[in-house]
């Protein structure tokens, strides 16, 4: 039998993935998040509880507001999980896209919460009062695009993926950089902040920020947090967690380096919490920031891993029936009268087993139902086996089998639904 050997990441979103709305569904149902919420209230001296849920969204856009907000959201998320599933899911690595790296260091207890939000509001309060200038996305490498932003004063503001880099600058010596990219083909995708943030258009705002987190009580993280200033995990030493918080302001947020190399480390499980994008109103119609990212990143690496959304109530209680489900694979076998088959690629599920987990996830709470863990060889060749004509008469057991690459795919969809027509 194979091993089960999860690796879990909580990743956090920064600007961009407000809403309101955002958290009404988790304090409609959770006392904890209510809590969360009234915690922030008290801390920050007014109502963000109800900017979140009711707007108006020009208010909760303002960079002054949308900080604490993003953060309270996150963390009630984070909560919400940790509550339902007894604390049982601890990350090794925790990450945060900008905003989000204070979430993270939350979550690492690096930082209380209260002092997280008092942190995040003077952040925001200075972002907005010293911001200007804009930030446009180009689908170009960094390398390609720092080619010609330089001549145009303009900085490097994030690296979200290989192909996709954020500039910012100057609205006049961006809309020249945008004229000229256009020359070449290439059209950017303007971004809805409120200065060139990530670029040496912040340094004032960070000068200004520099004496709060000073006095700020931040402590050593318990688990590895990564930092969007270097990409690299912070140091032990609070001095220096300090200062990359400092020059995380005016310098670009190193993302996909910073999750490929927390993969590359092992991380095999991503959570991402908090926030929500796309069309549609309320949480329930939302999607989850980063997933893209995390996917491309743990293929970027040739990894494979499980990526696993907890934004609003359903993807949280989600999360928490399959991790539940997850942690039955380290256990010895149930000795019930159905076997689930599982091919394990990296120490976790493949994405075909990863599915098979959730829809069988009812049948197996409700009897006792056997795992067994495999290579996604050895699965492939069991499938095959099974699928294979014989005289024999039939076990009178029946096996759920879950395919490990694509050349099983056909068995795969025969032995599943053979499978739950039996449990």
């Amino acid at each position: 039998m194979a091993s089960y050997d999860p690796q879990i990441m909580f990743t956090f979103p920064g600007q961009g993935s407000q809403y309101v709305g955002m958290g009404s569904d988790l304090c409609d149902r959770f006392a904890i998040a209510r809590s969360v919420y009234q915690q922030a209230n008290d801390v920050l001296g007014y109502d963000i509880q109800k900017l979140s849920f009711e707007g108006p969204d020009e208010e909760l856009t303002r960079t002054v507001n949308t900080q604490p907000a993003l953060l309270t959201h996150a963390i009630a998320c984070m909560e919400v999980f940790r509550e339902i599933t007894d604390g049982a899911f601890a990350p090794s690595v925790a990450a945060g896209h900008s905003l989000g790296e204070y979430a993270a260091l939350v979550a690492s207890g690096a930082l209380t919460f209260d002092g997280a939000l008092r942190l995040v509001q003077r952040r925001g309060e200075l972002m907005g009062e010293y911001g200007r200038g804009k930030m446009v996305a180009f689908k170009l490498e960094l390398d390609t695009v720092r080619g010609f932003a330089d001549r145009f004063y303009c900085g490097i503001g994030g690296c979200n993926l290989p192909e996709q880099t954020v500039v910012g600058g100057a609205e006049d010596d961006l809309e020249a950089l945008q004229t000229y990219a256009e020359s070449l083909g290439v059209k950017g995708i303007p971004l809805n902040t409120e200065g060139a943030f990530h670029t040496y258009l912040m340094i004032s705002a960070a000068e200004a920020f520099r004496p709060t987190l000073n006095a700020a009580d931040i402590r050593s993280p318990a688990c590895r947090v990564l930092s969007n200033y270097t990409g690299e995990y912070h140091d032990e030493d609070v001095a220096r967690i300090k200062a990359y918080l400092f020059f995380q302001l005016f310098n670009p947020v190193k993302w996909i380096w910073s999750v490929q190399r927390a993969i590359t480390d092992g991380v095999n499980v991503v959570f991402e919490f908090g926030g929500g994008i796309g069309k549609g109103d309320g949480p329930a119609s939302k999607r989850p920031n980063l997933q893209s990212i995390t996917k491309r990143a743990f293929q970027g690496v040739d990894r494979h891993g499980l990526y696993v959304p907890a934004i609003n109530v359903e993807t949280i209680e989600e999360a928490a029936r399959t991790m539940k489900l997850l942690s039955r694979l380290g256990a010895p076998p149930a000795g019930g009268p159905a076997m689930l088959h599982l091919p394990l690629r990296n120490g976790v599920p493949t994405d075909e087993a990863f599915k098979a987990l959730v829809a069988a996830g009812p049948a197996i709470e409700a009897r006792a139902v056997s795992l067994v863990l495999e290579t996604a060889e050895e699965n492939a060749s069991d499938i095959a086996a099974r699928s294979a004509p014989t005289d024999a008469p039939a076990k009178p057991e029946p096996y759920l089998v879950s395919g490990g690459d694509g050349a099983s795919e056909p068995l795969l969809g025969k032995a599943m639904l053979l499978a739950l027509q039996t449990l």
